[in-house]
């Protein structure tokens, strides 16, 4: 039986209970279906154990259910969520049409030991840390599911692909958002957190959806409803076959984001409402369906509306007619950005992706017309041995740039429309944005013959060391006018004393960042209990003013530190919700709870601290901060070695080496007789 938690439950708490009921179920089920299982006795405790959510008859109450003897569970349940759903016919009308726990099980005991895992739990209000805990926490469940089953992680897009989506198109209070292939609700979900973040209280959006597989929508609906939504249209239904309409018209939206089935086979005859596809036709049964998506998404935005798609690279440059439909909404300036992602970031499919950014009939705004931004992201990933990962930093790196609209070498393009025309509406990332590193300079002929490092080489480095308070007279010694020398030393010996000489302004740098940290507290204690942390534009302050004491220092460039700082942020969101909701106190009872590993073995205080929790928080921003210094350090060392490389050794100095060892074989031989 679970022991009853001290303080409210967090999310990480609940996470870890969901995922031992998946083990109980191991076994009896496919990891695609434990959320059926799972999240109806989610829902009837939580209806039972916080009065007011639902109408809850006698039969739907917990303690009604498990008071049964176990070969009975399965009928009681059955019944539970039946007469749960006859009574609130508007929240979970043919929600649980599908559950049957009768036949889900071989024998009672899997399912009285899964009644018996949650029966101590309290899902109250009063019991949970925040409202939307158990939202959150089935949300991470879902996405561990999804990884140990790729037929189910089809339906799960990772929730960092979600937030950057949402991030592109920026919905507001009171618009619509919708997703045609909605899987487990995450786009919805995104789009409504950022509205949350960037607007205050609970976000007041429309909610649509589509999802034509049955287990994936009861997953979307189930996840949208534990977060709290009801404002929310989530249907069974092919977006393709069956669009929503209104009014026997096409249903408009002012935001859509969605990442539809890669390159899926369709059938013409099948496409209801077949004027969607104002662009033209992919060929049928060629698993060509890619375009036919996009079309249905420029076919259902608002004239003003923002729309993005994820797609494979495929639709950037196939010919054919797919080309042909390409040209022709480009042409339309329903075109706002192309944007490469790296690859393997899906559970299903290992390839890398794109994200297109469409606009509603009107097109493009008056300062971006006539032009088609391309960043080429593929890079902005951090690898993993299964999966790779787009982190917090790498969304916070596309987002700006895509804000921003400006040229980034090797990042970011703005090209013309006559541009793209020149290259026959090939939209191929790569043709824009060149990601390769510069080569490397021409090896210098006289250097390699005659020894010695030209300066024009090593001085196209040289802010980066000086950035550090090393000069090249600390690594090198003069020689001839265009060149110097490496130390008599040796570069080993040079490049180990680097660190030494970086040492100074790299600890400047490090008590820069502890010092601007300081002077947040007051900025984070004066919200602290106030509910108006992120509601008051003090994520955006703080990248800004974060930035203006750093970057001047040249060590680290703004995009590495506002990659840190959104890195930090974003796992430490649920710290900086328990501040902004209960303020001090709050913080210090989830880390009494489940005690991070960035905070080390340092003694928790029990009363109510803001000094501790803010300085905790800073130590572990600044602690980043160092890694990053450390490392932008360690590849001036490579730098330097690299040199080494190139020219230590001349073919002067080869040529003595080569008389020297000679001279030395002659003498040998001459010893032992030979000569």
């Amino acid at each position: 039986m679970n022991e009853n938690h001290v303080g409210p439950l967090a999310t990480e708490q609940l996470e870890q209970l969901l995922m031992q009921a998946a083990d109980i179920l191991r076994g009896d089920l496919r990891a695609s279906d434990y959320g059926e299982v799972i999240a109806p006795l989610i829902v009837l405790k939580r209806v039972s154990d916080q009065p007011g959510l639902l109408e809850v008859p006698d039969t739907a109450r917990w303690s009604h259910v498990v008071a049964h003897h176990p070969r009975e569970l399965g009928e009681a349940l059955n019944r539970a969520l039946l007469a749960l759903e006859l009574s609130n016919p508007r929240e979970l009308k043919g929600l649980f049409d599908r559950i049957d726990f009768n036949g889900r099980f071989p024998s009672p005991s899997a399912l009285q030991r899964l009644i018996y895992h949650f029966d101590s739990l309290r899902l109250g209000d009063d019991h949970l840390e925040f409202s939307d805990v158990l939202g959150r926490a089935y949300d991470r469940f879902l996405g561990a599911v999804s990884m140990a089953d790729r037929r189910s992680g089809e339906f799960y897009t990772p929730r960092a692909v979600c937030r950057l989506l949402a991030e592109l198109v920026r919905p507001q209070e009171g618009q619509s958002v919708y997703d045609p292939c909605a899987g487990s609700g995450g786009m919805l979900l995104q789009a409504a957190q950022y509205v949350e973040q960037h607007d205050g209280g609970e976000a007041e959006l429309a909610l649509y959806g589509q999802e034509k597989n049955n287990a994936a929508w009861f997953n979307g609906v189930m996840n949208l409803f534990l977060h709290g939504f009801e404002n929310t249209s989530v249907s069974v239904s092919d977006c393709l076959a069956d669009p929503l309409l209104e009014q026997g018209r096409l249903k408009q939206f002012d935001r859509v984001l969605t990442v539809p089935p890669f390159s899926m086979s369709y059938v013409r005859d099948e496409v209801g409402y077949p004027e969607r596809m104002m662009y033209g036709w992919t060929p049928e049964g060629g698993k060509k369906a890619d375009l036919m998506f996009v079309q249905h998404v420029l076919a259902v935005l608002r004239p003003d509306g923002v729309g993005t798609v994820v797609a494979p690279h495929g639709v950037l440059f196939r010919g054919g007619a797919e080309a042909d439909i390409r040209r022709r909404l480009i042409e339309d300036g329903r075109l706002e950005a192309v944007i490469g992602i790296g690859p393997n970031v899906f559970h299903n499919t290992g390839l890398p992706a794109c994200i297109l950014v469409l606009r509603g009939t009107q097109g493009l705004p008056a300062n971006r017309r006539g032009n088609v931004l391309f960043i080429n992201a593929e890079h902005e990933i951090t690898t993993g041995r299964a999966q790779n990962r787009l982190e917090p930093q790498h969304v916070e790196r596309i987002v700006e740039t895509f804000q921003g609209w400006v040229d980034i070498p090797g990042f970011a393009s703005v090209v013309s429309l006559a541009d793209i025309a020149a290259n026959d509406f090939n939209l191929n990332i790569r043709r824009y944005v060149d990601t390769n590193p510069p080569a490397e300079p021409l090896l210098d002929v006289r250097a390699a013959l005659t020894g010695g490092v030209p300066k024009r080489e090593i001085e196209l480095a040289s802010e980066r060391f000086r950035a550090f308070g090393i000069d090249l007279d600390d690594l090198f010694q003069r020689s001839a006018p265009h060149y110097v020398d490496f130390l008599e030393e040796g570069i080993g010996a040079t490049a180990a004393r680097i660190p030494e000489l970086a040492a100074d302004l790299e600890g400047r740098f490090i008590f820069r960042s502890r010092d601007w940290w300081q002077r947040q507290h007051h900025v984070f204690a004066d919200v602290a209990g106030t509910n108006r942390l992120f509601t008051s534009g003090l994520r955006s302050k703080l990248r800004s003013s974060f930035c203006a004491d750093l970057v001047p220092l040249r060590i680290l460039g703004e995009h590495q530190l506002t990659g840190v700082l959104a890195s930090w942020w974003s796992d430490h969101e649920d710290d900086l919700r328990s501040l902004n909701h209960r303020g001090p106190a709050g913080v210090l009872d989830r880390w009494h709870s489940n005690r991070p590993s960035w905070l080390g073995t340092s003694r928790i205080p029990p009363e109510r601290d803001i000094a501790y929790v803010l300085d905790a928080l800073g130590d572990d921003l600044c602690s980043r901060v160092r890694q990053l210094v450390i490392a932008e350090r360690q590849s001036l060392v490579e730098t330097y070695l690299s040199w080494g490389d190139r020219y230590a050794t001349s073919l002067a100095e080869l040529e003595r080496q080569y008389e020297t060892a000679a001279v030395r074989l002659k003498a040998r031989m001459a010893a032992l007789g030979h000569m």
